[in-house]
C-alpha cells in the first residue's frame, strides 16, 4: 500500500453517496457525552503512568472544565437505532441532545493536552473494567457499573472527529492499541462502541469544510489510518461480522457500522481493495450475506462493497470469481427477470450486483463463467421486458461479448434467437415506456450497448466458423425493407449533428478560432469531451455501416446506404472521416473488413 498517496486519489464512486444508517443513532452516544465519572481506585498500567507524566496541572484545568457541564440523564437508553422516517419522542429528545452537543463542544477547543487528559480517563476505564471482570467472573453484576462507565469514555472518544490534526496523538498514546482490544471484548455492545468510534474517525467527511480538507487533517487521517492497519484492524473486524448476532438490533447495527468501516477505508485508499479481498475473509462474508432470503440494509451494504472492491484490480476479480461470484449475482439478480424491486434500498442493491457482473466480465475468466452459468439465456428474458433488468442486461451482454474469450457467448447470443430483442432494442421500441417508469433509462447509453453488441458479432461470427449464424445476422438488415440500416443512418445523422455541437461549444468556450491554435494536451482534453458527448457511438454506427457496405454483394445493403447518406447530403466519405480520426478506430475498421471480405456469406 502506498500510504503516502492515500488522500491524492478521488474517493470511490461507491453507490455513489456514501450510505448511512437507515436509523437514529444511540441516544447513550449523546445523553451521556458531557459527564464525568471520578474516582477509580485501580492500580493501572505502565502506559497509564506515561500518560500522566506531565499532565497533572492539564488534566486538573480540563476536568474541572468537564465537570461544570453536564447534559441531563433522564433519557431511557435503547437498544440502538430503529428503522423508519419521521420525527418519533425519542428522536425529537435526540435532536435536543444534538443541539446541547453542538453547543458544548463550539465552546471547548480541543487541544493535544485535553486529548491527553480524555485518552488516561479512557485507559483507566479500560482497566477497572477489566480487574474487576477478572476478579469477579462469576458474577457480571460486580463489573456492570464499570463496563457502563467504560461505555461512556469510548463515547467520549467521538468527539475527536472535530479534531481529525489530533489523530497523530492517538497513535504516540498507543490508543489504537487500546481500541484494538476492546474490538475482542467480551461484551459486544462495548466491541460496537468501538466500531462506531472507529467509524466516525475515518468517515470521509471527517476534516472536510467549504475550503476542502486541510493537508494537517489530512496528514493526521493517513498516521492513524496506517496505525489502525498495522494493529490488525481488517482481520478483526471480519472476525466480529462471524461473532455478532443480527437477529438483535444493536448486533445487526454493529454489522452495519463494520461494513461502513470498510467503505471509509476504500474511499481513503482504493488500492487496499486487494488487501483486504486477499488477505481477510471479507469477500466470503459478503457473498454468504448477500444470499440471505429476506432483503435488509445489510444484504444491500454486501452488494455495495463487492462493487466498489471490484473496481480497481484484476486479482480481486480473479479471487471473486474463485469464490462463485459470477454464478451468485446471476441467481440473485434471476429473482428481478420480470419485476421491479419494491423498495429504493433493494433497487440500489440490484443495480449493485449488475455493476458487479459488469466489472467481473472485464475479465476472459469471468466470461467463461458467465457462459457455463447460462448468464446468456438469462439476459436474453430480461431484455424482453420493461424492468430495470431490461435497461442493465444490455450493458452486461455487452461486456458479455467484447474481446477475444466473448466468442463462445456471441454464438450462444445467436443461437439463443438473441437477434430479434436485440434488433427491437435497437429500433427504440418500448423507450418511452421505459423513459416514464426508470429515471434512470438512458436512451444514448443503450443505443452505445447496442451498437458494440453488433460490432462483436460482427467480429465473432466468421463464415469459416460461424456462417450460419453470421447469415441471420446480416439478414437481419435486409428484412422489414431495410429499416435497420434506415435506423443506422438515422442514428449517424444524429449523433454526427451532435458531435458538431459539442465540437463548435468547446471551440467558443476555449476561445480557440483555428484548429492551429490547439496543442496535443488540449486535443486530447477535447477528444474526451466529444467521447462523453456522443462520439462513442458514432464511431460504432460508422463502424457497423462501413462493415455492411462491405459484407453485401447481392443483398443491396450497400445501395441502400448509399441512397439514404445521398438524402442528407452526404456519401461514404463522411462515415470514413469519423473512422479515420481515431488510430484505433481504424484498425478495428480494417480487422472487420477483413473478416467481411474473407467471409462473405454469399
Amino acid at each position: 500500500m502506498n500510504i503516502n498517496d492515500l488522500f491524492k486519489i478521488p474517493s470511490i464512486p461507491s453507490g455513489r453517496n456514501k450510505r448511512k444508517m437507515p436509523a437514529t443513532p444511540e441516544v447513550s452516544f449523546l445523553e451521556k457525552y458531557q459527564e464525568n465519572h471520578e474516582g477509580d481506585n485501580v492500580n493501572d498500567n505502565g502506559k497509564r503512568r506515561a500518560l500522566e507524566q506531565g499532565l497533572q496541572s492539564d488534566e486538573h484545568d480540563y476536568l474541572r472544565a468537564q465537570d461544570s457541564t453536564e447534559i441531563h440523564d433522564d433519557i431511557e437508553d435503547t437498544e440502538g437505532r430503529f428503522f423508519g422516517g419521521g420525527l418519533t419522542d425519542e428522536q425529537s429528545k435526540l435532536l435536543d441532545l444534538v443541539n446541547e452537543f453542538d453547543a458544548d463542544t463550539d465552546q471547548e477547543q480541543l487541544t493535544a493536552a485535553s486529548v491527553k487528559c480524555m485518552i488516561l480517563k479512557f485507559e483507566k476505564a479500560i482497566n477497572k473494567n477489566q480487574e474487576l471482570r477478572m476478579r469477579h467472573s462469576g458474577d457480571p453484576t460486580r463489573f456492570m457499573e464499570s463496563e457502563a462507565d467504560l461505555d461512556e469514555e469510548i463515547k467520549r472518544l467521538l468527539v475527536l472527529t472535530q479534531a481529525p490534526h489530533l489523530y497523530p496523538e492517538l497513535v504516540k498514546l498507543n490508543t489504537i492499541e487500546s481500541m484494538m482490544s476492546l474490538l475482542t471484548h467480551e461484551n459486544t455492545d462495548i466491541m460496537i462502541d468501538a466500531v462506531e468510534v472507529i467509524n466516525e474517525w475515518l468517515d470521509e467527511d471527517v476534516g472536510i469544510d467549504e475550503q476542502g480538507r486541510s493537508e494537517e487533517a489530512a496528514d493526521g487521517l493517513k498516521v492513524l489510518l496506517e496505525s489502525l492497519l498495522d494493529h490488525e484492524l481488517l482481520a478483526l473486524l471480519v472476525q466480529n461480522l462471524d461473532r455478532v448476532d443480527e437477529s438483535q438490533d444493536t448486533d445487526r447495527q454493529g454489522v452495519f457500522k463494520i461494513l461502513s468501516i470498510f467503505e471509509n477505508i476504500l474511499s481513503l485508499d482504493p488500492e487496499l481493495s486487494k488487501r483486504i479481498t486477499l488477505d481477510t475473509k471479507l469477500p466470503q462474508w459478503l457473498l454468504a450475506r448477500l444470499q440471505t432470503k429476506q432483503f435488509d440494509a445489510n444484504q444491500g451494504y454486501a452488494s455495495e462493497l463487492i462493487s466498489i472492491l471490484l473496481q480497481n484490480d484484476r486479482d480481486v476479480r480473479l479471487k471473486f470469481c474463485e469464490l462463485n461470484a459470477v454464478d451468485i449475482c446471476l441467481r440473485m439478480l434471476s429473482a428481478y427477470k420480470r419485476k421491479d424491486p419494491e423498495l429504493d434500498d433493494e433497487e440500489e442493491m440490484v443495480e449493485n450486483l449488475f455493476s458487479a457482473l459488469v466489472l467481473l466480465l472485464n475479465e476472459g475468466e469471468a466470461k467463461e463463467l458467465f457462459y457455463e452459468a447460462e448468464g446468456i439465456e438469462l439476459m436474453l428474458i430480461m431484455l424482453k421486458g420493461r424492468t430495470l433488468a431490461r435497461i442493465r442486461a444490455v450493458k452486461v451482454l455487452n461486456y458479455a461479448l467484447s474481446g477475444n474469450k466473448g466468442k463462445a457467448s456471441a454464438v450462444r447470443f445467436v443461437q439463443a434467437a438473441g437477434l430479434k430483442p436485440l434488433f427491437s432494442l435497437m429500433m427504440g421500441k418500448g423507450n418511452k415506456k421505459l423513459k416514464k417508469s426508470h429515471r434512470s433509462f438512458l436512451e444514448s447509453e443503450d443505443e452505445e450497448h447496442i451498437l458494440c453488441i453488433i460490432v462483436s458479432l460482427l467480429r465473432h461470427l466468421t463464415v469459416v466458423d460461424h456462417a450460419v449464424e453470421r447469415l441471420r445476422l446480416i439478414n437481419k438488415f435486409v428484412e422489414n425493407n431495410y429499416e435497420k440500416v434506415e435506423r443506422l443512418v438515422e442514428l449517424e445523422v444524429q449523433y454526427q449533428e451532435r458531435d458538431d455541437l459539442v465540437n463548435q461549444s468547446i471551440l467558443q468556450e476555449r476561445g480557440i478560432v483555428s484548429q492551429q491554435e490547439i496543442d496535443e494536451e488540449e486535443a486530447e482534453h477535447m477528444y474526451l469531451e466529444r467521447l462523453d458527448a456522443g462520439l462513442f457511438v458514432l464511431q460504432r454506427t460508422c463502424l457497423v455501416l462501413g462493415v455492411l457496405c462491405t459484407d453485401d454483394t447481392h443483398l443491396g445493403i450497400k445501395d441502400i446506404i448509399d441512397m439514404l447518406l445521398k438524402r442528407q447530403g452526404k456519401d461514404q466519405t463522411s462515415i470514413m472521416n469519423v473512422i479515420e480520426e481515431e488510430t484505433a478506430l481504424l484498425a478495428e475498421f480494417v480487422a472487420l473488413r477483413k473478416i467481411a471480405m474473407n467471409t462473405n456469406p454469399i
